[in-house]
């Protein structure tokens, strides 16, 4: 049997006789497996795993669980947990009254501007796939890294968070037609409300004045070195607006990916009809950014008259309507958009289209 084993590479032994797993899914498959099927004596060890799913092994493990077991227990367990992630944080609206204070700078923010007619969806996918690679192999090392060096606690939450909601988004995409759709509901609206928390959080860090004052003397110091030995010096003054300019772009791209977080983690062409009517009941600039991303990622729809008529809005921000428009472009990067399509986006949405350069003679 162990030869067997061996032959199939789902065993491999070392020098000293010692059997493990070839693959390490194999190895959660079979934890999972386990736990599963010997639920109501290993409820104390489940609950452990749910409760630190920032460690990989037992997000992968977890997924297991819920792939083997219907019962109603690790749901439960799984949406307590999330309902106590940053629980100190309301979810964040990204309403004008929160975002007031961003908005200011919204002039600064880079704008979101339409390809060319010549541009190459095709060729965009490419790319974005070779990105999405390099991204993903350094985010395998970050993480391995962060197993021995996560000492802080703000670390180890922030990764515990986004791992739930992960856990919580290949759960009810597998299970979206066995659950109930009242439970799938609860499901998604705890795994988002979690990056919602999250994402107030970080705008309550930057909302005050001298904490941003702060990170842009920072910057601007950086700056003042790496151009120490230029030929030309920028002035002081210069060196500021630069510092300034890169410190609300920042702020401005965390904010598009804790929102592209929730779109990619928790959404799925499955869960269309759970999807509207729990954004549309929260009926926020956010939940409607979401639910807007989730339709351009997963359903490769995009809605461009319920999307301009949902940003002339009172309560949308103009982060949020900058947010949705460079979603907007990102969708149109990738697909085959047509001439009326495109001048419609640009009219409904105010979307400029990137001129062609000029070719001499």
């Amino acid at each position: 049997m162990l030869l067997n084993l061996q032959q199939t590479r789902m065993f491999s032994s070392d020098d000293f006789n010692n059997y493990f797993f070839e693959y390490p899914y194999l190895y959660f498959f079979f934890v999972g497996k386990y736990l599963a099927e010997h639920l109501e004596e290993n409820k104390e060890t489940i609950k452990m795993l749910l409760g630190n799913l920032h460690n990989n092994d037992n997000a992968y493990i977890a997924v297991f669980i819920s792939h083997h077991s219907k019962h109603g227990f690790i749901l439960e367990e799984i949406i307590e947990t999330a309902s106590s992630l940053f629980k100190e944080f309301a979810e964040s609206k990204l309403d004008r009254d929160e975002l007031r204070f961003f908005d200011e700078q919204a002039n600064i923010i880079a704008q979101a501007t339409l390809p060319g007619a010549d541009h190459m969806p095709a060729h965009e996918r490419k790319k974005d796939l070779k990105t999405r690679d390099k991204l993903e192999k350094a985010n395998d090392v970050a993480e391995r890294k962060n197993r021995k060096d996560a000492k802080d606690d703000f670390t180890r939450e922030i990764r515990r968070s986004v791992k739930t909601v992960e856990v919580i988004g290949t759960i009810i995409k597998n299970r979206a037609g066995s659950l109930r759709k009242d439970k799938l509901s609860t499901v998604f609206e705890e795994g988002m409300k979690v990056h919602l928390r999250i994402l107030n959080g970080f705008i309550e860090a930057i909302r005050a004045e001298g904490r941003q004052e702060d990170v842009i003397d920072l910057i601007s110091d950086r700056l003042r070195m790496i151009v120490k030995d230029k030929r030309r010096r920028p002035s002081e003054r210069e060196l500021k607006e630069t510092a300034k300019r890169i410190f609300w772009n920042v702020n401005f791209v965390c904010v598009y990916i804790l929102i592209d977080k929730v779109i990619r983690s928790l959404g799925s062409n499955k869960l269309n009809e759970i999807i509207e009517k729990v954004c549309e009941s929260n009926n926020t600039p956010a939940t409607s950014l979401i639910k807007h991303g989730i339709l351009m990622w997963h359903q490769k729809n995009l809605q461009i008259d319920a999307i301009a008529n949902r940003m002339k809005s009172d309560d949308f921000s103009e982060i949020a309507k900058a947010i949705l428009r460079h979603r907007v472009v990102d969708h149109y990067r990738i697909h085959s958009v047509g001439y009326k399509e495109r001048l419609k986006i640009r009219d409904k949405l105010e979307i400029p289209i990137k001129l062609l350069p000029n070719r001499p003679g």
